[in-house]
């Protein structure tokens, strides 16, 4: 029903996940019906003061819109913050709007709304054993893909035979110990939490060793990779060293953004390295 698959209704909905507001409601009906078996769309109705019981059932439907008289009376209904209530609003009128240009300026104002709520959380002293071997965030992020499966010889297969089962299964159990993996209500593996970043907690020889390995990596898919599935480019400037710390923040502010933009991405394919690096290439004058 949309661009977003609904969630598991075993955790409550968050809408800033969603590009598609009749997913949402759907997924806030099934939350609560799931918590109290009592909770029906005439209590909704109740809370939202709308005139028809039977209101939030037509618009998942797609029998009834909501308008700007009732977006009101959803978002009450719905317990909304002012955020959310931001958020929502734009929500159904990037759904309802049929102009282009129109839904792009919604769409857009959509993903700056989900950029300011996405914090990542940081990858702390006591989580850096999952930097200890490349591998381990790598089936991390794997879980997070469309065609996942919990098989150690599924999971060597995609990354290439780099890592044995006995590994492949360690991983897992690592991350599930570290509570960087979780299993849901059906007992399938999914991130904890989406979006990760490093801290100034991880030591640093740890964060050293996987820029080696994934530069390692970055030069062998000069050959090996197809320029359709990679990105190289880069540049030199000459920079004052008054202004190295601005270049050094505006490259963390960048990596920090595609983390937010992609980092919650549920229909992945295939895990990439995005790698920037800034380094002198010339010495000091005497």
């Amino acid at each position: 029903m949309g661009e977003k698959a609904t969630l598991e209704i075993s955790s409550r909905p968050n809408l800033f996940d969603y590009f598609d507001y009749r997913d949402f409601l759907q997924d806030f009906y099934h939350f609560h019906k799931k918590r109290n078996s009592a909770y029906s769309y005439r209590l909704f109705a109740r809370k939202a003061k709308l005139g028809s019981p039977n209101y939030l059932k037509l618009v998942v439907d797609g029998k009834r819109r909501i308008t700007d008289r009732t977006l009101y009376q959803f978002s009450r209904g719905l317990g909304l913050n002012r955020d959310e209530e931001k958020y929502f609003r734009e929500l159904v009128m990037y759904q309802e709007v049929s102009d282009p240009d129109s839904k792009d300026q919604h769409l857009k104002a959509l993903m700056k709304y989900q950029e300011k709520q996405r914090t990542p959380t940081p990858l702390t002293e006591t989580r850096s054993r999952a930097l200890t071997d490349w591998h381990h965030l790598v089936v991390r992020e794997l879980v997070s893909t469309k065609s996942f499966k919990e098989d150690p010889a599924w999971i060597v297969k995609r990354l290439g035979g780099k890592i044995t089962e006995a590994q492949a299964k360690e991983s897992i159990e690592i991350l599930l110990s570290l509570k960087l993996l979780k299993r849901n209500s059906e007992g399938k593996l999914e991130q904890t939490e989406p979006l990760l970043t490093s801290s100034d907690d991880v030591p640093a020889h740890l964060l050293r060793s996987l820029h080696r390995f994934y530069l390692r990596r970055a030069l062998a898919s000069i050959f090996s990779v197809t320029s359709e599935k990679r990105e190289m480019s880069g540049l030199l400037l000459a920079i004052p060293n008054s202004r190295l710390k601005e270049v050094k923040e505006e490259i963390k502010e960048f990596r920090k953004k595609l983390n937010r933009k992609y980092g919650m991405e549920k229909s992945g394919e295939e895990v990439f390295f995005a790698g920037l690096y800034l380094f002198p290439i010339t010495q000091k004058a005497e």
